[in-house]
Formats: structure tokens, sequence, C-alpha cells
């Protein structure tokens, strides 16, 4: 599925970037490893120099599969990690549409040749080659005619002419030319990490990556060395663990070339137990704090006091405003009797909400985001990448084919953002599991909660439906079965 970020008149010409490549690592202003939340607001902010931004994803299975955003009008492809929203390889398919430019040595060489008074810069192989310097022979793609050039974390595509084949089919050299002395000129260059070949790129060390991402004072969100989380450990009644993957020393020692060393710096949130002081001391402050002013979901509790999903934290449910039969004549309302307003402290750049007792100014819910595309509050929050862990179920077993017995499985105990809701509710080990549901006349079968956010024009993916567990857990699921938000209590 195909979806525009930035659309704006053609009439209007987008200004000609620069990007400066520094291989195995970013192009640009497209770093490796970069969330998908964090591009698509780099893109959003800048329409004059990306002004058509296309987001193409599987709409049934987008963690299986590799996010794409295109840049028609800049000539470019940035690949993101289904799972894990993180850019894994950029690739510049019209190398004309953009300034590349390869620094070495505080030099900057740009892949220009103007041969005809033409604005057009050509990257040339025997250009590339002067500039890059020696590698190994490329590979030759017959079937294509495609010649492919790599440098350590950098490939250049070169169509071949077809009477031009037999010089790179068993050629062990590099053949800078062609034999009428033109020279091949590149189609594509791609920027990619983590493997020897682009069409295999992975998503470079997250540690490293976020440990920098972290250290970095410009940032205009996050606190410093918080800023964003690398994996978050939940467990159901408990609470949360974020680790943050910061630099163990600061300094390069050159001699020893030695770098700084990663260490996880961690945050405890518990439920009912961690204040809002602790909060703002070890997150910083929110993007948004939100008053929660209704309980939209108490409606569908109040018939079963032993079995509630959302149980009120005060028996009192007045409101400013609200009178009894004794104080109809006041003209101030006892504050004993005001039911404190809970509000939220909303972190986007970590894909959660937590929800504070208006009273106590305590923990009382979490919210985790897997910014799931279709989803209404996709881009709204960074994907939490969280890990909730479950007590062991010994009971159960999984059998492996490949053995005479059965095996206990290590991994039941634990649901990651990848999951569909039926393989989540395979892993989880309680038995008694609930499904928020609407009472229906005469005792007859009862339907899911459906939760809809907004009109059909505001929301074009439709409604999702609400199931939970009385241990905790409530899960939002969309229609293809994934699971954009978990709340815990």
């Amino acid at each position: 599925m195909t979806t525009a970020i930035n659309e704006i008149p053609k009439h209007q010409r987008s200004k000609k970037i620069e990007l400066i490549i520094v291989p195995g690592r970013s192009l640009g202003p497209f770093r490796l490893g970069s969330s998908l939340w964090d591009i698509l607001h780099f893109l959003a902010d800048r329409p004059q120099f990306f002004p058509s931004v296309e987001l193409k994803y599987s709409q049934q299975d987008p963690s299986q599969y590799d996010f794409i955003i295109a840049l028609p009008s800049n000539g470019i492809h940035l690949r993101c990690d289904g799972f894990l929203q993180r850019l894994k390889s950029v690739e510049c398919y019209d190398p004309t549409k953009v300034k590349l430019v390869y620094q070495n040595n505080d030099v900057r060489i740009a892949f220009v040749t103007n041969y005809f008074s033409s604005s057009r810069t050509i990257p040339t192989f025997l250009l590339i080659y002067k500039s890059f310097g020696p590698t190994y022979p490329g590979e030759f793609d017959a079937n294509q005619s495609i010649y492919t050039l790599k440098y350590p974390g950098l490939s250049f595509t070169f169509p071949i002419p077809t009477r031009h084949q037999n010089l790179y089919k068993s050629s062990s050299d590099l053949p800078l030319e062609f034999p009428d002395g033109t020279t091949p000129i590149a189609s594509k260059v791609i920027l990619y990490s983590n493997s020897n070949t682009w069409q295999q790129a992975a998503v470079p060390p997250l540690p490293k990556v976020i440990a920098e991402h972290n250290a970095n004072t410009s940032t205009k969100y996050g606190k410093l060395g918080k800023r964003e989380a690398e994996t978050v450990i939940v467990k159901p009644t408990e609470g949360i663990t974020l680790h943050f993957p910061v630099h163990g020393n600061t300094d390069t020692d050159k001699s020893t070339n030695t770098y700084p060393t990663i260490v996880n710096n961690s945050v405890s949130i518990q439920l009912n137990k961690t204040s809002a002081q602790d909060i703002l001391a070890d997150l910083g402050k929110p993007s948004r704090i939100f008053y929660k002013e209704e309980d939209k979901m108490k409606i569908h509790s109040v018939n079963d006091d032993d079995n509630l999903l959302y149980k009120p934290t005060h028996p009192i449910e007045s409101k400013p405003g609200d009178t009894t039969a004794d104080d109809k004549d006041k003209d101030v309302l006892d504050p004993l009797l005001v039911q404190p307003t809970d509000y939220f402290f909303n972190y986007f750049h970590l894909g959660m909400d937590i929800l504070l007792d208006g009273a106590l100014h305590v923990c009382k819910k979490i919210v985790l985001h897997g910014n799931v595309p279709g989803h209404f509050d996709f881009q709204r929050y960074k994907r939490c990448p969280y890990q909730m862990i479950f007590p062991k179920n010994k009971n159960k077993v999984k059998k492996d084919k490949s053995l005479l017995v059965d095996v206990e499985d290590e991994n039941e105990n634990m649901i990651t953002g990848d999951m569909k809701i039926t393989e989540m509710q395979e892993h989880i080990p309680w038995e008694t599991s609930n499904t928020i549901k609407e009472n229906t006349p005469n005792g007859g079968q009862q339907k899911p909660v459906i939760l809809t956010r907004g009109s059909s024009e505001q929301n074009p993916f439709g409604s999702t439906y609400l199931t939970g567990y009385d241990e905790g857990v409530v899960m939002e699921v969309m229609k293809n079965g994934h699971v954009p938000t978990i709340v815990l209590y």
C-alpha cells in the first residue's frame, strides 16, 4: 500500500540537494539505523527539498516486509526494516536529480562532469574509480546486463550495452572504458551496511546508533542521554524498564584504537508506585501533558465489579458543577466531593503514554504504541520496542518434530510488536482471557467492543476492537490482526 506524506504542486520546482556520501554510514541526512518516525518527520518538515514523499508497505503484514520511502522528485528510495522500523539502505536510482559528493581528507570531490555545458551531474565509471580508489572486480548480471561495482558499504550499478557484454562476462579486470572510448554511467548508487551485497542489507548495530543519538545535543526532543530506548522490558501488573544505550567513556584513544564503550542506562516505571516527579527526573519533560476528562470505557465495566478491565481508582465520580440534595443551596462545591482529574504524560519519541492518578500523582496506567501503518495514531508515536514477559507456564510444551520428545519452548513467555494477536495469545500463558464485550439483550451472543476514531474521512482505515486479560493487559487489534496499542494497568 502507498501513502502520500508530502504533496506540493508540480509547477513548484524543488531545490536540488547535496548529499555527502559516507560509505556504510549515511547519504546526506539519511543515517543508516535512523527510525522511520524520525525520517518521515524530517521529510515532512522540508517540503521545499522533498516535495513528494510516498510510503510503501504491506497492508496485511507491515512488520514482515520492508517499508520503502519513495522520494520521486529526488530520485531516492529509503528502505526500512519492517519490524525494527529502522533505515537499512539508501538507493539513489537517479543520480542526476541530486548532487552527490564524496569527502576524503577534507576535500570534496563531486561526481561531475559537464560535457555539454549542462547542469546535470554524471557519475561515470572512470570518475567513480578515481574518486573512491581501487576495489575488487565487480559482478556482472548477464540477464539484466548490469555491472555492480562494490566498495565497503557502497555499490554502484552500471547498465552495459549488449555489444560490450563480453568485456564484463569473463574479465577479471575493471573495464573503465568501452572500446569506443566512452565510459559506463552509473544508474544507481546504493548505501548499506552489515552485508557484502546491498540486496542483503541489514540494520546496523542499534546500540551504537542509538548511543550516538542519545548523546546528540542538537536533538529537539527528549532528555540528553535518554532520547531513544533500544528495548522496553514489560512485566504485566508490575511495570516497564527502559534501556538507553549511552557511551561509557567519551574519549577515543588513538594510540590503542579504542573507542567509547556502550553501556545501558535503565529507567524503571512501576504501576501504582512511581511518582510523577520520578518520571520527570528520569525521562525529562514529556512531549505533551493531556488531562483525562472522562473514561469512555467505564460503561463496559459497571456490570461486573469482580471482572473489571478498567477499574475506577476513586469511588467518588462527582465533577465540578454536580450537586447533591444536601448542597443544592451552596455556592461552593465541597472539594472533598470533586474527583481529581487524571492526566497523561505523552512521550511521543519513546512511543508511550503514562497515565498519572490525579490525586496521588503516581503511575496508574502505561500505554505502549507500535506505530503500525494504517492505524489512526501512525507517526504520532515512535515505535515502542517492547518485549512483554509473562510468567512461565510449565504446563505448556512445544512439539519439536526433529526430536522424539516434547520440549519446553523457551520463548513462549514473551511477545513482541511484530506478532499478530493470534500469535500473541498463543504465547500468553494465562488460561482465562477476557475480551471486552458489550452485553446483549436476553443473554445473547456478545460482540467485542469496537473502537472508532474520527469519521471515515479522518480515519479511512476503519475501526479496531479491544481485547484484554484480567491480569492487567488490554490490547487494541486492527483488522489485519496487528496490535498497535497495549495498555498496562
